[in-house]
């Protein structure tokens, strides 16, 4: 079993570098947004980062991936540039950034709340599992408390953001983005996927074949991924 998890999460995590959207792609265009800020002007820095964000769009597009995330990363960049210009201060280019985290913070607690739990939600949409499934009580408890640790880290990311906003500190906002993306993101994917497992393994629920084919407990469990 151990070996398992293992492999499972060196495929999650290559998933988050190789996929159609990596963790790697959101660095660029807001560090040399600021970057080119404190050097020349706000509209330079907006130039500056959506051309990043084309080129690293265009990139992904040339390796053969989606393009709807391409167009995507460009809009998304665009956008907080626009909102830079638009109200003249450079941390404006994070707003969009923050109010989505924040979003996800109110989002992933109240999923927690109606016994809906993100992780939940998250898993099906990757494994495609039946969704019935995680919502016996002998297996969202898992996903509950797996959910529980990216509320904080939501909440955390976003509320510092939040209050580097309000200081006006575009510098150390690009800073703080960049540190709670991969750097913080990794480590937590670790934590979750091994204490989830564990956990749904202390419940003693059954594993997909077992719940479709309606079979009755002791259950042999030992569902592979989370």
């Amino acid at each position: 079993m151990t070996t398992n998890i293992n492999d499972d999460i060196r495929d999650e995590i290559k998933n988050l570098f190789v996929g159609d959207r990596t963790l790697g792609d959101s660095f660029a265009p807001p560090l040399l947004f600021v970057a080119a800020n404190a050097l020349w002007s706000l509209g330079v820095a907006a130039t500056i980062a959506i051309a990043a964000g084309v080129i690293v769009s265009f990139w992904r597009i040339r390796k053969g991936q989606q393009i709807t995330y391409a167009l995507a990363g460009i809009a998304a960049v665009g956008f907080a540039a626009f909102l830079a210009l638009r109200t003249g201060r450079a941390e404006s280019y994070f707003l969009p950034g923050i109010l989505s985290t924040l979003a996800y913070t109110g989002g992933t607690l109240l999923s927690i709340l109606v016994k809906r739990p993100l992780s939940a939600w998250t898993s099906w949409a990757y494994r495609r599992w039946p969704l019935d499934w995680y919502w016996r009580d002998d297996v969202r408890p898992a996903y509950s408390h797996v959910s529980w640790y990216w509320f904080w880290y939501f909440s955390i990311r976003g509320g510092v953001s939040g209050w580097l906003f309000l200081a006006e500190q575009p510098e150390i906002l690009a800073v703080w983005k960049s540190l709670t993306s991969w750097p913080t993101i990794l480590p937590l994917l670790v934590i979750s996927y091994r204490v989830g497992m564990r956990k749904r393994e202390e419940l003693g629920g059954p594993n997909i074949d077992e719940h479709l084919a309606g079979a009755d407990p002791p259950y042999a469990g030992g569902q592979r991924h989370f």
